[in-house]
């Protein structure tokens, strides 16, 4: 039986590694509008978001929205918005990323508690939907197309 790893590539998808750390989060590193963050891989969020306070450091041209984001602690928070950013995992890219900016605080805060560094954002099923991703949790890797 052929390796899924093995499979994936013959079909042309590339490999973006990734990182399993304490909190039992896979992390990855990503540029956006080329600026290089760090960010966690989460099929569970329904958007790719970035923190609000790297608006400045990822060249975002934001707007503010009337719609909150639901987050997994159950807070409703205040989002704002931003179109046509490129971004790149690895060789993989795309210049037509939409955002969702919001307060990673709570996140970031829960995260240090257990050891894990700050994250710049969240990598949701927007992408992962455009990018026909594949999550390999035994080999760590996300593979795109």
């Amino acid at each position: 039986m052929q390796r899924l790893s093995t499979h994936l590539r013959q079909k042309g998808y590339i490999r973006i590694p990734l990182k399993k750390v304490a909190s039992g989060h896979y992390l990855c590193h990503a540029e956006v509008n080329g600026v290089l963050g760090t960010f966690i891989v989460d099929t569970g969020a329904s958007h790719t978001c970035v923190d609000l306070k790297m608006e400045a450091t990822f060249k975002l041209a934001a707007i503010e929205t009337e719609h909150q984001a639901a987050t997994a602690s159950s807070q409703d928070v205040d989002t704002k918005h931003s179109e046509g950013n490129q971004l790149k995992l690895g060789v993989w890219e795309t210049k037509n990323q939409e955002l969702i900016l919001l307060d990673l605080d709570t996140v970031n805060a829960t995260l240090n508690k257990l050891g894990v560094k700050k994250i710049d954002g969240i990598l949701g099923a927007d992408l992962f939907h455009k990018a026909k991703a594949v999550l390999d949790y035994r080999r760590s890797g996300l593979y795109l197309i």
